[in-house]
């Protein structure tokens, strides 16, 4: 009975229905197909077309200092800024960092960049390509 059940498969193609395996769609999770490791040659090309990305730093006073760190970031450039004169336990101050902050967030808002807090006196304002 069992012979009745049984399909009978050519030799061929039975070895290329092994040897050919069809992966669903898995996103990031797909199998790696032809991984290659980078040519050396072209990433360095790559970097000599980037033009020069420098780290600056400003101390945060005011809000008349908000139209500099925009600059920095339309111009690529990462900006370290001191605000440990304005982040001084005073209530006044405080509201005024956090109006700069929100300044500093809605005019880099186009240019995709990242604000975060290095520690209680300095904050870093990256460019898009740079992720935090």
């Amino acid at each position: 009975m069992r012979s009745l059940f049984k399909r009978k498969q050519n030799d061929e193609l039975s070895q290329e229905i092994s040897t050919r395996r069809v992966f669903p769609s898995l996103g990031v999770f797909s199998p790696a197909t032809g991984a290659s490791e980078p040519d050396p040659r072209q990433e360095l090309r790559k970097l000599s077309e980037l033009e020069s990305i420098f780290v600056r730093s400003k101390k945060l006073e005011s809000l008349a200092d908000v139209p500099y760190v925009v600059d920095e970031i339309k111009d690529g450039n990462i900006v370290l800024l001191d605000i440990s004169s304005l982040n001084d336990g005073n209530e006044q101050t405080h509201l005024e960092l956090r109006r700069i902050i929100e300044r500093i967030k809605s005019a880099t808002k186009g240019y995709q960049s990242d604000i975060a807090l290095v520690n209680d006196g300095c904050m870093i304002v990256t460019p898009a390509f740079v992720k935090l």
